[in-house]
């Protein structure tokens, strides 16, 4: 019952703040005051990043600042609804997932990682519109996922945090037991797959999975293939995290709040039909 309070409470406070839930950023749970409109959300997440973020925040869950501020573990409620394992928190104010603390929130797509990269690229003005679109989706519940802690930290040495190829691997495990379609629809990974007999993963830019096993060729290696990957990632985000949303409001029997609207007649779209 907390957790379910807890979510009714924060759709409240993103219509007071006029913010759709799929749209919240949760390093506002690190800020007392709503997030200024003209904060550059770039300067933001460097922030964080820096820990600079030092205040118990609006909706912060897990009362972690600073240096042990978390964004991805902040919505636990919504993991526990939608994700839940059978394990009852002893005592109940404790935030896991599993008995053993193993199963956790993470964030799927790096910012930082990219951001970096990019300093040594060349390339127009436009591209830093879509950069700071990712810095605020970054941290967006669309971005976020359970996955075994072991796993999270295993994934980035080569993955590089590329949400796609960690997406390749899990393919090549799963599909030949016959569980890859279940596994991605449980966690409303549809956008990262075609809509073929497979469900194939997609390629965040043509070639992607070529530079596996290549720690630098699997970042963007030119403005075209930047642009196009903070393209994509950003829609992803935004798809997937209108499908949770509208999952949670269903479940919960609160489809009164006014951003439903925009969710009540959507389906969850696949890669090949994001434009």
């Amino acid at each position: 019952m907390k957790g379910n309070t807890w979510i009714e409470g924060w759709f409240q406070k993103c219509e007071e703040l006029e913010i759709k839930p799929w749209e919240w950023d949760f390093k506002q749970s690190y800020i007392k005051e709503p997030i200024p409109k003209d904060k550059s959300s770039i300067e933001l997440i460097l922030d964080y990043k820096s820990r600079k973020l030092t205040e118990i925040g609006i909706c912060n869950v897990t009362k972690r600042r600073g240096r042990d501020a978390d964004c991805d573990k902040e919505p636990f409620y919504i993991y526990q609804l939608l994700w839940s394992t059978d394990y009852k928190p002893e005592p109940k104010s404790q935030l896991n997932l599993d008995r053993y603390n193993l199963i956790r929130g993470e964030t799927m797509n790096s910012f930082i990682t990219t951001f970096n990269h990019s300093k040594t690229l060349t390339y127009v003005s436009h591209i830093k519109h879509k950069f700071e679109k990712f810095a605020t989706a970054t941290h967006c519940i669309g971005n976020f996922i359970v996955l075994p802690h072991w796993m999270n930290t295993g994934r980035y040495k080569f993955s590089q945090d590329y949400w796609d190829v960690t997406m390749y691997s899990l393919f090549e495990f799963f599909q030949p037991l016959g569980c890859w379609k279940q596994f991605v629809e449980r966690y409303f990974l549809q956008p990262y797959v075609n809509d073929d007999e497979e469900w194939t993963v997609s390629e965040f830019w043509e070639g992607h999975f070529a530079g596996i096993g290549n720690y630098n060729q699997l970042k963007p290696q030119n403005e075209q293939e930047l642009s196009e990957y903070l393209h994509k990632v950003n829609i992803r985000i935004e798809e997937r995290g209108k499908w949770m949303i509208k999952k949670v409001c269903e479940e919960l029997k609160l489809q009164h709040f006014t951003f439903y609207d925009e969710l009540k007649d959507r389906q969850i779209r696949f890669s090949n039909e994001l434009k």
